[in-house]
C-alpha cells in the first residue's frame, strides 16, 4: 500500500468498443479479458453497466 507512483484511469490503447475495459484493467492490473467478461455479463443480467460504459467512455481521456 506504499506505493508512490500516479496512476491515471484512461481509456485503452486498443480501441476495440472504445478501450475502456483495456484502460480498467490496466489500472486495476487485472485481466482484460474479466474485466469485459464482467461487463457483458453485467448487461445481460442488469443492463446498467451498458450505461456505465458509455458515462466512462464520455469522461475518460485516450492514453497517450
Amino acid at each position: 500500500m506504499g506505493s508512490t507512483t500516479n496512476r491515471k484511469l484512461t481509456r485503452g490503447s486498443t480501441f476495440i468498443a472504445g478501450g475502456v475495459c483495456a484502460g480498467l484493467a490496466k489500472y486495476y492490473g487485472i485481466s482484460k479479458g474479466g474485466v469485459q467478461a464482467g461487463f457483458v455479463m453485467g448487461s445481460l443480467f442488469f443492463g446498467a453497466t451498458i450505461l456505465l460504459y458509455l458515462i466512462l467512455w464520455a469522461i475518460l481521456p485516450a492514453e497517450s
